[in-house]
């Protein structure tokens, strides 16, 4: 027996469990230790090859473990023959290196994951679970890299060597070995004699895997570290197609709801990455730009749009409706292709029926799987680039838009749900807020118009555009713009009979001779002499109708010189707004799930724009008694308060039915917060605070949240409420007395604040 015997180097790795630590602890915002860049540059083989540098048993390993010891590169290893026994037994399990096995359960030993006497079936569930965290863990540090060379890719320093590590990694085909281990974890089978509990944790451990490829593709792409050819997009193309056939052995693994989970994130994943790869955006800029097809910088030929084409057509979005969206994708891309100038590859690709494929995808209930997509928990994962798949939906979208000339024809339930997925894609997200509201930004274009159009036709389409308005205006500037578009921008149109009075023309143009009443908006009068143009007949003779000369400013369109010249100023309130227009919508919803998430989109909005404006919006919003409050009714002194029964009501079902992480009682919270802000005196500002004290703090644990982390959500929202509450409460005497008596003498109110809250509150530190 040879005393020592020497092995591959390349069978030993160091703990990526540990490198993943050192990497998550260090600062995104500033260079990486040194000597973590050079244990990066040492493991770059491993982050190359990725999992496939873990090999399979091999006759040369399997002797090695008969010496005394082996000698893997620098490292030696003393054999100890109990060890060598669990190695061997586990590896045929494993379809593992005989060597590689051996560090496995020498590291699982001295990880005190198993002891050294246990039964085989204890040692082997430690060792494949330790197997498994380090494959993980060595895809998650790849990520990691990829995280870092992003978030400071572009200062001096270690930072560069950051990048070029990553770009090395893509030119040493980091890339297409990561597409083969998706090939290989597609068509991976389950070890024999595997027991059900080994089972369902390597179908799970499987499917993570598969997640944590594509974690890495994704930004590889999105961030042009590389780019996607057509024999790539082929090879993804046929894998996604694979799994939603059922040729590999994907939908096996989803034994468990961990395991579904996992792999509905996969479909989602490389659906993403595929569409991502279509490169719409530069299609965009080249038809916006009007460069031809052989000019641009587009990555695909003649040919391999061809090729790509004989892939998408034995798809079918009747049988799978996650085959929609790439159906719908496809088709964009091929009319853009077709809408280039001077294209010769116009000729060939009129034989392909990309009209047909939208009619498949829309007939497919496409629409229907889009908001789905965006309502699933793949966009709320922490560590996911969420912002990054909602960008590329929204070039998706706005790519459509611009290519069918979608409009507000559209028919109704259509226009909805693309309206739907708009507000979805936009909701929250700040950094796409500012690309659409900034006019240079050539990929929000198409959208831009829809809403514009939306506007065209105020007041005939208001919670349409409430909605989208509401969903675009997260963060400062994105708030202002919104503020701005519509005091600036707003006009009305209306539905009239186009008759004797208007003109026996039917011409486009059109002139009230008398004053014209708004159905359904009291206060709103189009004056007579006002001439507008048709927007669209809708049945017979009624038309849609655009007023000219009619700017209904959001703040004061009273005073403008139109009316103040017409002689209107008496026929029509001087102090019209929009916003009044948001609160009488608001106002009169009824009780119902759709009802309080409009009215949670209408809070919403109002809240953000008292930011802009607040002491004019508040004064229009609180006059209005959006909430329902019995102004005039209350009696603080008595120690009753009537709140308000139908804002209850619509928290309550907000709660309970709606999927929103209890939006309404937030933007409520948010309301008010903003009022507080204000300084604004008066029982409106009351009426809230104390709905927010005496019914959302003191109840708010009791009720039954369709999603259970919700109520820490509404404690946390109730609770900053509460603080600036407290720290602002010495503005007004007549709150004061009001507000310090509920939170001294109230024991439901009391009992819910924090300690250190009561005890501040109790030692008249605010008096």
């Amino acid at each position: 027996m040879a005393s020592t015997k020497p092995v591959d180097a390349s069978l030993w790795w160091d703990s990526f469990s540990l490198l993943l630590t050192e990497l998550e602890n260090a600062s995104l915002s500033s260079d990486l230790p040194p000597i973590l860049v050079k244990t990066l540059k040492d493991n770059h083989a491993w982050f190359v090859d990725t999992v496939s540098c873990f090999k399979p048993p091999n006759e040369n390993s399997r002797e090695a473990l008969n010496s005394q010891q082996m000698k893997i590169g620098s490292h030696q290893l003393n054999i100890k023959p109990e060890l060598k026994d669990k190695a061997l037994k586990i590896s045929s399990y494993l379809c593992l290196d005989e060597v590689q096995l051996y560090i496995l359960v020498e590291r699982s030993l001295e990880n005190k994951d198993v002891a050294l006497d246990s039964i085989l079936h204890e040692y082997f569930h430690a060792v494949i679970i330790h197997y498994y965290v380090e494959r993980q863990c060595l895809l998650k540090c790849t990520r990691s890299i990829l995280t870092h060379a992003l978030s400071f890719g572009s200062v001096s320093g270690e930072a560069n060597a950051i990048k070029e590590e990553v770009l090395k990694l893509i030119s040493d085909g980091m890339e297409a070995k990561l597409i083969n281990v998706l090939q290989v974890l597609f068509s991976s089978d389950h070890p024999e004699q595997m027991d059900i509990d080994l089972f369902t944790l390597w179908a799970e451990e499987t499917l993570i895997e598969d997640n944590l490829v594509l974690d890495i593709l994704f930004p590889a792409y999105y961030e042009s570290f590389c780019t996607c050819n057509g024999e790539r997009w082929k090879t993804l193309c046929v894998l996604y197609k694979g799994i939603l056939s059922g040729s590999y052995n994907f939908e096996k693994l989803a034994v468990s709801t961990e395991a579904l989970r996992s792999s509905y994130q996969t479909k989602f994943q490389l659906l993403l990455i595929l569409i991502e790869t279509l490169d719409l955006e530069s299609l965009l800029q080249m038809v916006h730009d009007a460069i031809p097809f052989r000019q641009g910088t587009f990555v695909f030929t003649l040919a391999d749009v061809q090729e790509m084409e004989a892939i998408i057509s034995t798809f079918n979005a009747f049988e799978t409706k996650e085959a929609g969206p790439l159906i719908l994708a496809w088709a964009v891309f091929l009319c853009l292709i077709s809408s280039l100038p001077d294209s010769e590859e116009s000729n060939v690709l009129m034989e392909i029926d990309h009209v047909g494929y939208v009619r498949q995808a829309f007939e497919a209930a496409l629409l229907n799987y889009c908001v789905e997509i965006l309502q699933s928990d793949v966009l709320k994962e922490p560590d996911g680039p969420a912002d990054g798949y909602r960008s590329v939906l929204r070039t998706f979208v706005s790519a459509f838009i611009a290519s069918y000339a979608i409009s507000l024809q559209l028919e109704d339930k259509s226009l909805k749900l693309i309206l739907d997925i708009l507000c979805k894609i936009y909701q929250g997200e700040e950094s796409l807020c500012i690309q659409f509201w900034d006019r240079e930004s050539f990929i929000d274009g198409p959208i831009r118009s829809l809403l514009c159009n939306l506007e065209g036709e105020f007041p005939f389409r208001t919670v349409e555009l409430v909605r989208l308005l509401s969903s675009l205006c997260e963060g400062t500037w994105p708030a202002e713009c919104v503020y701005n578009f519509l005091d600036k921008s707003l006009g009305i149109s209306s539905l009239v009979e186009i008759n004797g009075s208007f003109g026996e023309d039917r011409s486009q143009i059109v002139e009230t001779h008398l004053p014209l009443h708004v159905p359904g908006f009291e206060g709103l009068v189009i004056p007579s002499k006002t001439c507008g143009h048709i927007l669209r007949l809708v049945s017979g003779n009624t038309a849609l109708v655009r007023w000219e000369a009619v700017c209904f400013a959001l703040m004061d369109i009273g005073n403008s010189s139109h009316f103040q010249s017409t002689g209107m100023n008496g026929q029509t309130e001087s102090n019209m707004r929009l916003v009044e227009v948001i609160c009488t919508l608001v106002r009169k919803l009824s009780p119902t799930s759709d009802g309080a998430a409009l009215m949670s989109v209408g809070i919403n909005i109002l809240a953000k724009m008292l930011r802009c404006s607040p002491s004019r919006v508040s004064e229009v919003a609180l006059k209005a008694n959006i909430f329902g409050f019995r102004n005039g009714h209350n009696d603080p002194s008595s120690g009753t308060w009537f709140l308000s029964g139908k804002l209850a009501k619509m928290l309550l079902i907000d709660c309970e039915q709606n999927d929103s992480c209890c939006s309404l009682t937030i933007s409520v919270l948010d309301f008010t917060l903003h009022l507080v802000e204000t300084g604004l005196k008066n029982d409106a500002v009351l009426d809230l605070i104390v709905f927010s004290i005496q019914y959302v703090l003191v109840n708010h644990e009791y009720w039954k949240f369709k999603v259970k982390h919700t109520l820490w959500r509404v404690t946390l929202k109730v609770l900053e409420v509460m603080k600036k509450i407290i720290t602002s409460v010495s503005y007004s005497e007549k709150l004061d007395e009001v507000i310090l008596d509920r939170l001294l003498s109230d024991s439901s109110i009391h009992s819910k604040l924090p300690k250190h809250w009561r005890d501040f509150i109790s030692a008249g530190s605010l008096i």
